[in-house]
């Protein structure tokens, strides 16, 4: 990706070892744009809020092309604050001898004590990951989690979770609407204090002379560099290097390693005691144990805020996330997911920082700012955010864990044909041309997916956003169009949605429009209402940027909303085709790919008529008696079963599983083993070979009545274990949830079995006397 920049820097050629013409190019900058050659002498001064650069080479006889590029590790040095900007341009034919030294450029800036630089890696995790694996501070649960099993492994953590997080832990009673609310998608985490002091350690600048720069423009800080800034003009070397001579002699800036306590007052210390901090020190090392891998994530663009803690926070309250915000700026990770972003607090936000240090707390610490990173994706979106990181230094490291079903690294490109992946999964060529592969798409567009960093699916159909991920291998593929079709047409339409990418140095709400665009284009495909084949038409089509740098996500060629191209009372299956098109309209050879998807988007949506998903509990009994609504049962027997008639149903038969829990109390979870009747069922082809791709559910079992009910007999106990009591040692009554979860066997490529039916039913279980 290209490197994005803030602020005023002056970069500089450092180095080259490579045979072919290097250069860099800035963009998005107020003053310095341009193409700058990778020679001895070059430098350009730079300024503006949010720009970019990325470096270039140029083979003999070849356009320009974009290098792979690498951020180095920031220090300082003589006054002055640098990092090193490294690329590879692939030079030896075989992708890049990888030193990353064929051009070295420098960005320098001087030190100052009002501007700050965060820098770090970023990267993805997942497997058995309990807590946030980059966070010593603070116990950290990132979204999406599973309270109910993260309750049943850790008592413990689910009580402390009730004391600091009780209206999250408690959960969502009823039935669920479909879609589910907003508030069921938060994306704030779950901070757990340790009790612990937070060594937090950095570089401190102090400087003679700052001045905070109106937060209307571009931070310059130094005033013996502002006339560059208002000139525009490039300058040679040995004049920036005396110009940024004379700001350093005039900042007087000393800087200073510190380690010290960063972390508030107590941050929800104060509701937990000694037992329960020790027990979470417990788990937490336990964790440590599991397995929980990590990668690099390279392409994301990070948001970064500064947060101002509530009222309740400052008085010792845990992290709520709903504390006032001011967004700094963005930044892009490299090719190994490394990031560099710098801001400066005007002479306001330190002022409003005063308000934000608690009773007991150092002022001169609390002053710094407290910063929050985001992870967006298309089009400015947030799908993820870090719990604050409190009072940084003027040059601090943060690395930054992200969990992988919540961002998707950029992957690039690879393989034999234009469509690489839709979402994560990788779109290969059907069994027949790859045997043995780990992903197999089936004639109807059903997959089943094995390949790594991707949904572990099996025989599913494609529901919701499907994101399409590729890469035409000519120069002359300046645009695109998709077309669609049922397996029965004989003629294909032109896909018509909108689509727009993030584009670094121009970096906007809603991202940069990339299509359609009606062109008149030569499809290699007879159209709806078009002339014959072979001839000009007027077509939707998208410009295509696989190789500009400055695109972030430059290989994802379209969102396509499944919904407009399959009703949701029509499942089945979708033919797909990408071309891809010269300045001429013509189709370019080898840009052509076609495959299938099997879009299955029927469920069970209120007003809708229709046999949809469904799924409830028709009621509870106890022998014979039967629970009415605000019912309570007095039990015959401590442990006396409890039947269950409930139905989960997707009568297009994709549904993954069904389950029954218990809960009692304020969502505590009781271990039941059934008893007796049916058992709910996920998923396995193997036990369905004559229709390996039809489970429709509880409609399946021999024992379901004319409305697709069955039913399952609980008691309390594990499986194996000896039966117990359905309430806990010295309780002689409490209330109880049986919940019904269901879920289809679908997926969008980047997550699957989406919960499809919620159902729960609550009811009062008492001793006798």
């Amino acid at each position: 990706m290209a490197i994005t920049m803030q602020g005023s820097w002056t970069l500089r050629f450092k180095s080259k070892a490579a045979a072919w013409a290097q250069r860099f190019v800035v963009s998005g900058a107020a003053t310095g744009n341009g193409v700058f050659a990778g020679t001895a002498g070059t430098a350009v001064f730079v300024t503006g809020t949010q720009w970019s650069v990325k470096l270039q080479h140029q083979a003999p006889g070849d356009l320009w092309r974009d290098s792979a590029q690498r951020i180095g590790t920031p220090g300082v040095a003589g006054g002055l604050l640098s990092f090193d900007i490294r690329s590879d341009d692939g030079g030896n034919g075989n992708g890049g001898d990888a030193d990353y030294d064929d051009l070295v450029i420098t960005a320098s800036m001087p030190a100052s004590g009002s501007d700050y630089v965060v820098h770090g890696r970023v990267r993805s995790y997942q497997g058995l990951c309990l807590f946030n694996p980059c966070r010593p501070d603070f116990v950290v649960i990132d979204p999406p989690f599973h309270l109910p099993t993260l309750c049943e492994r850790y008592p413990l953590l689910c009580e402390v979770l009730t004391q600091l997080y009780p209206e999250r832990i408690r959960g969502p009673r009823l039935p669920l609407p479909d879609p589910a609310p907003d508030a069921l998608r938060d994306l704030t985490p779950l901070v757990i204090p340790t009790g612990l002091p937070q060594r937090a350690t950095g570089m401190v600048f102090r400087s003679a002379f700052t001045t905070a720069p109106p937060s209307t423009q571009p931070p310059t800080q130094q005033p013996v560099l502002t006339h560059l800034a208002a000139s525009g003009k490039a300058q040679s070397q040995a004049s920036l290097d005396a110009i940024e001579a004379q700001a350093v002699a005039a900042l007087k800036t000393t800087t200073r390693q510190v380690a010290f306590d960063a972390a508030p007052v107590r941050a929800g210390a104060g509701r937990l005691n000694a037992a329960q901090l020790q027990g979470i020190a417990a788990i937490r090392d336990a964790a440590l144990r599991l397995r929980c891998s990590v990668a690099p994530a390279p392409g994301l663009l990070l948001r970064f805020q500064e947060y101002d803690r509530t009222a309740s926070e400052r008085a010792g309250a845990p992290y709520t996330g709903s504390g006032a915000r001011q967004d700094l700026g963005l930044a892009v990770t490299d090719e190994q997911g490394n990031y560099l972003f710098r801001f400066s607090p005007t002479l306001t936000d330190l002022a409003e920082e005063t308000a934000d240090v608690a009773a007991g707390e150092a002022l001169a610490t609390q002053l710094r700012p407290d910063v929050i990173v985001q992870v967006l994706g298309t089009g400015l979106t947030m799908s993820w955010e870090s719990a604050p990181y409190y009072n940084i230094t003027n040059l601090q490291r943060i690395d930054l864990c992200v969990p992988r079903e919540r961002v998707h690294p950029s992957q690039g490109c690879g393989g034999d044909r234009v469509i690489q992946r839709v979402g994560d999964i990788l779109m290969l060529h059907s069994a027949l041309d790859a045997p043995g592969h780990v992903n197999t798409l089936d004639a109807e567009g059903r997959i089943t997916c094995r390949n790594a960093n991707a949904p572990q699916v099996d025989c599913a159909g494609w529901r919701g956003a499907l994101r399409l991920y590729g890469c035409f291998a000519s120069d002359a593929a300046l645009r695109y169009a998709v077309y669609f079709k049922r397996p029965e047409a004989l003629r294909w339409q032109a896909v018509n949605q909108a689509h727009a990418l993030n584009y670094v140095p121009d970096l906007i709400a809603g991202g940069k429009t990339v299509g359609p665009f009606l062109r008149q284009v030569v499809p290699g495909v007879p159209l709806v209402g078009g002339p014959a084949l072979g001839s000009a038409v007027d077509v939707p089509t998208y410009d295509n940027h696989d190789r500009d740098l400055n695109w972030i996500e430059n290989d994802l060629k379209l969102i396509l909303d499944s919904s407009l191209y399959r009703p949701w009372d029509e499942p089945g299956p979708v033919q797909w085709r990408i071309e891809a098109y010269d300045a001429a309209g013509q189709l370019v050879a080898g840009s052509v790919d076609q495959f299938t998807l099997y879009i299955h988007n029927r469920t069970a949506i209120a007003g809708r008529p229709g046999n949809g998903s469904k799924g409830d509990i028709a009621g509870i009994r106890m022998g014979t008696t039967e629970l009415g609504d605000c019912g309570l049962f007095e039990l015959t027997h401590p442990a006396a079963p409890l039947t269950v008639r409930h139905r989960a149903v997707d009568p297009e038969g994709f549904l993954h599983s069904w389950s029954l829990a218990v809960t009692r109390g304020n969502n505590v979870p009781v271990a039941t083993f059934v008893a007796g009747g049916v058992t709910p069922k996920a998923y396995t082809a193997a036990v369905l070979p004559a229709t390996p791709c039809d489970f429709t559910g509880s409609r399946d079992e021999p024992t379901a009545d004319l409305d697709d009910y069955v039913a399952t007999t609980l008691q309390p106990g594990g499986s194996g274990a000896a039966v117990t009591s359905w309430l806990p040692p010295g309780h002689g009554f409490c209330a109880f949830a049986f919940t019904l979860r269901a879920h289809d066997r679908v997926t969008d490529g980047r997550s699957a079995y989406p919960q499809v039916v919620f159902w729960q039913d609550l009811i009062g279980l008492s001793l006798p006397g």
